[in-house]
């Protein structure tokens, strides 16, 4: 019983609460990477950033295909960037490539990513030691020994922590699963649904304003996840 009740606390510790509107975490480098990008010109340039005083300008701006295509041509210059902007239009480009044109499902998704401290700077060695210890925590023994209101964000951890690999480490676990008789991709796809449901059906879900959050992203999950295995092996070299 001790040792269940440790093992919770540690996961809980490392729990990441589900943060909505990634772009609000873009460091001043990342807005001067989307500036410059865009606005090549001082005459540009000023009229760009009257624009940043419009909210609701933000989401349209990063739409603009040229920062996609900047970073995965520049490695150096995504290197420079921040987790959450560099996930941010990796996804929501690959997303809105297959037909999921639903922002807050890549801004959800984006979030999960840059929370779990992955990103274009790190080394292949580095990325492998990574997804290793995401495989290290047993949820199952977590969920059984939590109270009520644990449960929420065990299952938001466990969404995310998969998440992020069936979306941007397929190879290394199809690699895993052959050489160990580990699952396939498929099987994490189906953890992570599972548990933004339980997520969803949870009552913070309803106080924290994610419900319809995490029940979007749980529908859209099987083509993202495909999009994104897609755009993994096609422009990155995550977990390879």
């Amino acid at each position: 019983m001790i040792a269940a009740t440790i093992n919770t606390h540690r996961l809980l510790t490392r729990t990441r609460f589900p943060r909505p509107g990634c772009w609000s975490r873009f460091t001043p480098q990342d807005w001067y990477f989307v500036r410059d990008t865009l606005a090549r010109d001082e005459k540009a340039r000023a009229g760009f950033n009257a624009i940043l005083d419009d909210t609701t300008a933000i989401p349209l701006i990063l739409d603009n295909d040229l920062l996609f295509q900047t970073i995965v041509q520049n490695r150096q210059a995504a290197r420079a960037l921040s987790p959450e902007l560099y996930f941010y239009l990796i996804i929501r480009h690959s997303l809105h490539e297959r037909g999921i044109d639903d922002a807050i499902v890549a801004d959800y998704m984006a979030g999960v990513c840059a929370d779990h401290g992955c990103g274009p700077e790190k080394g292949p060695e580095e990325i492998n030691r990574s997804v290793d210890r995401m495989y290290s925590v047993d949820y199952l023994e977590a969920l059984n020994e939590a109270d009520g209101y644990e449960h929420f964000f065990l299952h938001v951890q466990c969404a995310g922590q998969y998440l992020v690999l069936a979306s941007f480490y397929p190879d290394y676990i199809e690699r895993r699963s052959r050489r160990r008789g580990a699952p396939d991709v498929g099987y994490y796809e189906e953890v992570v649904i599972s548990h933004l449901h339980a997520a969803r059906a949870h009552v913070l879900a309803d106080e924290f304003e994610l419900e319809d959050t995490l029940r979007r992203v749980a529908a859209a999950f099987p083509i993202a996840r495909r999009a994104l295995n897609h755009t993994t092996r096609e422009f990155l070299s995550l977990g390879r």
